[in-house]
C-alpha cells in the first residue's frame, strides 16, 4: 500500500506550513518547577542530604521501572533459553538502540550532568571550606538554579517536554546504579571464590 504523505512533496510541505502543534509553554508547567525545586534542594543540601535525595530518586524510579525490567528480563531470558543464537542478535539490537538513544539525547545527558554534578561540586566545596557564609551558599544556589533554568529552556526549544524531561533527569541515578550493579556482583562473587 502506498504512503501518499511520503511520496507527495506538495502534501508534505503544505501540511508542514499550515499545521502547527500548539503546545503549552513548558516553562509554566509544574514539572519545570519541580525540577528547579529539586535542583535547589540538591544544591542547598549537605552531602548527606544530597545522597538521601538521590536515594529517594532511585527508589521512585525503581518502583516505576522495576516491574517492567523484571518482565522484559523474563522475556529476554526465555528467548535466550529456547533459542540461544537469538541472544547475540538481541544483544546487538539492544546495544544499537541504547547507542542511538545516547546520541539522540546528548542535550538531556548534558542537562542531567549539570543537575547532579553542580550540587555535588558545591557540596564538596562546602565540605572543604566548612565555615562558609550563608549568603555565599544562597548566591551559589541562585546562580545554579538560573543556569538550570536556561538549560531547560534550551531543551524546550529543541522540542523536549517538561514531563518527560523531568522523568529522564530524576531516573538517571537509577540507570547508573543498574549499569554498575552487575559488575559489582561479579566482583563480589569472584572474591568469595578466592577466599575458599
Amino acid at each position: 500500500m502506498k504512503n501518499f504523505f511520503e511520496e507527495s512533496d506538495f502534501l508534505k510541505t503544505t501540511l508542514q506550513k499550515n499545521v502547527r502543534i500548539q503546545r503549552k509553554p513548558q516553562v509554566n508547567t509544574i514539572w519545570h518547577w519541580v525540577l528547579l525545586i529539586l535542583f535547589g534542594l540538591l544544591a542547598y543540601g549537605t552531602m548527606t542530604q544530597q545522597f538521601l535525595l538521590i536515594a529517594l530518586f532511585v527508589a521512585i524510579a525503581a518502583i516505576v521501572k522495576g516491574p517492567m525490567m523484571l518482565l522484559w528480563g523474563a522475556i529476554y531470558s526465555a528467548l535466550i533459553a529456547f533459542f540461544p543464537p537469538i541472544g547475540i542478535v538481541l544483544s546487538i539490537a539492544f546495544f544499537l538502540i541504547n547507542l542511538g538513544t545516547v546520541v539522540k539525547s546528548w542535550r538531556i545527558s548534558l542537562t542531567s550532568a549539570y543537575f547532579y554534578l553542580v550540587p555535588l561540586l558545591g557540596g564538596i566545596f562546602r565540605a572543604v571550606i566548612k565555615n562558609e557564609p550563608n549568603y555565599a551558599v544562597l548566591i551559589f544556589v541562585a546562580f545554579s538554579i538560573l543556569g538550570l533554568h536556561f538549560l531547560l529552556n534550551w531543551l524546550y526549544k529543541n522540542n523536549s517536554l517538561s514531563r518527560t524531561l523531568a522523568w529522564s533527569i530524576v531516573s538517571v541515578p537509577y540507570a547508573i546504579l543498574i549499569m554498575l550493579l552487575p559488575t559489582r556482583f561479579r566482583r563480589f562473587k569472584s572474591n568469595k571464590k578466592l577466599k575458599f
